[in-house]
């Protein structure tokens, strides 16, 4: 079961609304193809996907989808960023190369009498998750902006 959240024309984020809910929302012109939303799909562990609600729904928009899909994976001009269905798994993997690289440094530590790296492999494995994952954020947050600002420019031109 997936729990729809979507921005309102004054810029409020509403939800949960179910896929229903939705359907009746685009039938009546509230949710737009460049509506921001999110889904978070209660069943399945991981981060919530957002992005435009072409992107979350894009059965719901065909015409949209077809331009888009019509570019394939030679997509010269980035009208859909692969970013932000990818980052949880470069996340995942990520974690893995700290823990891999803490391990092994502690192994060389023991096996060659290093005490002095005992202690650093984890910090230094803590600091970079840390700073990875502060990076990961700072991408999604841009890549929220554009969705975003994308949104404002498709309201205004639509007047």
């Amino acid at each position: 079961m997936a729990n729809y959240f979507y921005t309102d024309a004054n810029g409020k984020q509403q939800g949960p609304a179910s896929e229903q809910q939705i359907e009746n929302l685009v039938a009546n012109g509230n949710i737009t193809p460049t509506t921001p939303m999110r889904v978070e799909d209660v069943t399945r562990f991981g981060a919530p996907a957002s992005g435009d609600a072409r992107h979350i729904l894009p059965r719901l928009f065909p015409d949209q989808q077809s331009q888009e899909s019509s570019s394939g994976p030679f997509d010269i001009d980035f009208t859909r960023f692969i970013t932000n269905t990818w980052i949880s798994a470069l996340w995942v993997f990520t974690i893995v190369v700290a823990f891999l690289g803490c391990g092994i440094a502690l192994l060389f530590a023991v096996n060659n009498e290093v005490p002095i790296l005992i202690l650093i492999a984890p910090i230094a494995a803590a600091l970079f998750l840390l700073f990875m994952r502060m990076s990961f954020e700072l991408t999604i947050v841009m890549f929220r902006i554009e969705t975003h600002l994308r949104t404002i420019r498709d309201k205004y031109e639509n007047k």
